[in-house]
């Protein structure tokens, strides 16, 4: 029994991250960086900007009180409050890592008394309201049952022009950069983000990764081999 309880395979933290893309010269890219040789989790692996969900990507949205249309069976969350922070932590990281910010308009309240974490406090210090309607779900991921560390991820697609801001890195990641498809697949990177290179490589251009899917992967690993799954 005690040791059935020691190997229970840790439950998922949910996460998020956004698949940034532009188009130069009939070309897609999509912006990337290297995560840091010291981090606990892929180490020295080229990723897309994201991370965990965090308590104030619960709480900001009573100031922000955004709604989404993605329905919650798909990201697989308990309510469209859930959704909504997860959406929030995917706009929250990427300002953090690269310096873009997801935003649709000035909102008309400005607000002194914050007490939320320093991206979101900067966020309503310039009255700047997230855009998530300007994110595309694309998919999910589960880290597998036999790693210590497990993330319940979801992504999202953007394209760069709906972001403001210039790209800076804050330390989490690093060599962040426009990389070609192609080349992006060279990289070192995890197998579910050349999955989800692939599939942006299958679909081809703006108006297939930005419509409406009839299905959407579920990315994970079963006896140390590969295995998505379709949701509807």
């Amino acid at each position: 029994m005690i040791n059935e309880i020691k190997n229970k395979p840790s439950f998922p933290r949910d996460a998020s991250s956004i698949i940034i893309i532009k188009r130069k010269k009939n070309q897609l890219y999509v912006l990337m960086g290297k995560r840091s040789s010291k981090s606990r989790f892929m180490p020295s692996i080229y990723v897309f900007p994201g991370g965990a969900v965090e308590r104030d990507d619960y709480k900001v949205n009573n100031i922000f009180n955004l709604s989404t249309n993605i329905k919650k069976s798909l990201l697989k969350s308990r309510s469209n409050k859930h959704t909504v922070a997860i959406m929030l932590s995917a706009i929250r990281e990427t300002a953090e890592e690269c310096g873009l910010f997801l935003v649709s308009h000035k909102m008309k309240t400005k607000y002194k008394k914050l007490v939320l974490n320093d991206t979101w406090n900067y966020f309503l210090k310039k009255s700047m309201l997230p855009s998530t309607h300007k994110l595309f779900y694309f998919g999910r991921a589960i880290t597998p049952s036999y790693l210590k560390t497990r993330y319940h991820a979801r992504f999202f697609i953007a394209q760069l022009n709906d972001f403001c801001g210039k790209i800076r890195t804050n330390g989490e990641l690093e060599n962040i950069d426009w990389i070609e498809l192609k080349k992006a697949k060279l990289l070192p990177i995890a197998d579910v983000t050349e999955f989800l290179i692939n599939r942006i490589i299958h679909l081809n251009n703006f108006k297939s990764l930005l419509e409406k899917q009839n299905k959407y992967p579920m990315f994970t690993r079963r006896n140390k081999k590969q295995w998505i799954k379709w949701d509807e």
